[in-house]
């Protein structure tokens, strides 16, 4: 136990000198070692995140990191989380000992209790059949979670059409998306069956 205690002090007196010309401290912990640097990190950067690689993926933003004896950017990546539903908390540069020491991002667990559905409306119901539906031309979608609720057509006294758009899903899990709305042809009758998330 003895020599333990010597080789840590041995080591913490050898790299102390390192240290103090680089302007940084290095504090003995049980776990790792905080990076105490004393100039603050320069601002953070714009980064183009561009379109998900697949579907359950998480844009991990880039950051500052010190390295080197100089501030040098990490940039921000996609990543698959080995969690189904986990949320990246970012890692964060804060005041510790006066200076700055990073603090890693990780995975959260995402819980996130739904709101129960809206109860159903009247159902409505249309003796006439409703037109052959209008093509769209669906545009890039604007972002990873993002999916199309097709256009369909509406029953207001006569038949009109409902201009399809992008919508986020409001609890995004992998294999999750828009379940469009339908005419069912019913006792001689259409009634519409509203769209819903899965």
């Amino acid at each position: 136990m003895k020599i333990t205690k010597i080789s840590l002090l041995a080591l913490a007196c050898a790299a102390a000198p390192v240290a103090a010309l680089a302007g940084v401290e290095i504090g003995v912990n049980i776990g790792a070692p905080d990076i105490v640097v004393r100039a603050a990190p320069p601002p953070d950067r714009y980064e183009a995140v561009g379109i998900a690689p697949g579907p359950g993926y998480v844009f991990i933003r880039g950051h500052w990191g010190w390295r080197h004896e100089r501030w040098e950017w990490i940039g921000g990546r996609w990543e698959l989380p080995a969690q189904p539903g986990a949320v990246w908390v970012p890692g964060q540069w804060i005041v510790r000992g006066g200076g700055y020491v990073w603090i890693e991002g990780h995975y959260a667990a995402n819980v996130v209790v739904a709101p129960p559905p809206p109860p159903p409306g009247p159902a409505i119901y249309v003796n006439a059949a409703p037109p052959a539906a209008i093509y769209e031309n669906v545009p890039v979608a604007p972002g990873p979670d993002f999916f199309w609720i097709g256009g369909h057509w509406t029953w207001q006294g006569r038949w009109v059409w409902a201009h399809g758009y992008y919508d986020r899903h409001p609890h995004f899990h992998p294999g999750g998306g828009w379940e469009a709305g339908h005419w069912d042809h019913e006792g001689g009758r259409y009634v519409w069956h509203e769209g819903h998330w899965r």
